[in-house]
């Protein structure tokens, strides 16, 4: 009976242990699942967070990328940004122009005078290309645009520094010594030099505008000259006409091939070259029309005019 009563008190404790272990369990799960969702909540509340803030540097970034700000902020720099792209389309356009002008100064067009330490390059109606000059050891190359205006001025020192100076208007708009383009404003020195670059090429050119409207006026005066002499003696020349109108070959019948020689040098004769045949020379010194002021070497056969030009190859097939 006693072994009884203490199975069933052993079995009652076991019961009780049982369900108090229950009841931690219950407790503690509780306790863990209300941590887990406060925790998860703060996480999640952390994240957007973080995710707004991402989210609003992304946009003011792609607004600082798109020029989307306000126009207190952008107003000065978009001018700016205006202003650097048209001067890059003028710089560009006359990195152009210098190519340009080194193939054509190449070709046959190209009209060269040189003079010391200086060569100018012409188009064939006298309009002014480019002009090198030699100065102090530095070399200075000016470029002209259609209106003979001064665009772009080269310098290489004596050094073999390289500096790139670009015109517009007569200001200097751009200015490089090395990769980069620099813009207004310049340098203190870079624009006192630009400025007394720009009024040295402008001198030179007017300079030779000078001396090319002289020449034209003597070589008006000749022709005028050579008019008169023409219409008044005509008998002072083998062909009187040769400078004005297209030779054929009815002019040249019955020619010699010596009277054809002096026919062709007659059309060089009248712009005053002295010829190295001695013949030729007393030949043209016995003619009151004659006056012999360019030797040979200095001559230009650009002096002659188109129908003057053709002239002589007419002739010349002939002798």
């Amino acid at each position: 009976m006693a072994k009884q009563k203490k199975k069933k008190r052993a079995g009652l404790v076991l019961a009780l242990l049982v369900c108090l272990i229950l009841v931690i369990g219950i407790i503690a799960g509780c306790i863990i699942y209300v941590n887990l969702d406060k925790y998860s909540g703060t996480q999640e509340r952390d994240q957007q967070s973080v995710g707004e803030d991402t989210g609003e540097l992304m946009k003011s970034f792609e607004e600082a990328q798109s020029g989307m700000q306000t126009e207190e902020q952008t107003e000065a720099p978009r001018d700016e940004q205006m202003d650097s792209r048209q001067v890059d389309t003028a710089v560009n356009e006359t990195a152009e122009r210098w190519n340009q002008s080194s193939s054509f100064i190449r070709s046959s067009d190209c009209t060269v005078y040189s003079d010391g330490g200086r060569t100018d390059y012409y188009e064939k109606g006298g309009k002014a290309v480019r002009f090198v000059q030699e100065s102090d050891r530095n070399t200075f190359t000016y470029l002209f645009g259609d209106n003979e205006e001064l665009i772009y001025i080269y310098e290489r020192d004596s050094e073999g520094r390289m500096f790139h100076y670009f015109y517009q208007d007569g200001g200097l708009i751009c200015y490089r010594s090395g990769m980069g383009r620099n813009y207004a404003p310049f340098e203190e020195e870079v624009q006192k030099n630009a400025e007394q670059y720009y009024q040295n090429g402008v001198s030179l050119l007017s300079d030779r505008l000078m001396d090319r409207d002289e020449d034209d006026e003597d070589k008006k005066d000749e022709e005028d000259d050579g008019e008169d002499l023409i219409e008044g003696n005509p008998e002072d020349y083998i062909l009187p006409e040769s400078n004005k109108r297209l030779l054929t070959e009815e002019d040249l019948e019955g020619l010699s091939s010596e009277q054809l020689r002096l026919a062709r040098n007659e059309i060089f004769a009248r712009h005053g070259r002295i010829f190295g045949s001695s013949d030729l020379q007393e030949y043209f010194e016995s003619k009151p029309w004659y006056k012999g002021t360019a030797d040979s070497e200095e001559f230009q056969d650009s002096s002659l005019s188109e129908i003057e030009s053709k002239n002589v190859e007419f002739i010349l097939a002939h002798e």
